[in-house]
């Protein structure tokens, strides 16, 4: 794509806007090793793994986690199974991505729903056609 009118116009026609990518979420084949090399790259996780636990590392704003492969969507290789978030701007938003994802072709691994993962928000995830999980949230006000 060159970014011309037809994108631009494209792209301005979408219902929603994504404010944020975060929640990295890496699923790991010899899990021993990926703590060693991200534990000397970033230092102990703020998260410590227990049993099929994730860790997590915080790291600005967002986490990064690392799973055991048995939990991710090709359990006995290493991350050709990807996962990353799209935050948008409102719980609605989440609906309409999550839609507009699967009917682009991607297959539906949890439908959006309120859940609590490392904060409230509205939560739903695809697998899309090559393999890669993407989830999409907003953080809902827990005060609600």
């Amino acid at each position: 794509m060159d970014g011309g009118a037809d994108e631009t116009s494209a792209r301005e026609a979408v219902p929603f806007r994504i404010v944020g990518l975060g929640y990295v979420s890496l699923y790991i084949h010899d899990l021993d090793r990926a703590m060693a090399f991200y534990g000397r790259v970033f230092g102990p996780p703020n998260s410590t793994p227990e049993g099929d636990e994730p860790a997590g590392w915080k790291m600005g704003s967002t986490w990064l986690t690392i799973f055991p492969s048995t939990a991710g969507a090709s359990p006995s290789s290493n991350p050709r199974n990807t996962e990353f978030a799209i935050q948008v701007t409102s719980p609605e938003e989440v609906d309409t991505l999550h839609g507009a994802l699967v009917e682009a072709g991607a297959r539906v691994c949890m439908a959006p729903r309120d859940t609590t993962m490392y904060e409230p928000m509205r939560f739903g995830c695809v697998d899309d056609p090559f393999g890669v999980r993407i989830d999409v949230y907003c953080p809902l006000d827990p005060s609600t």
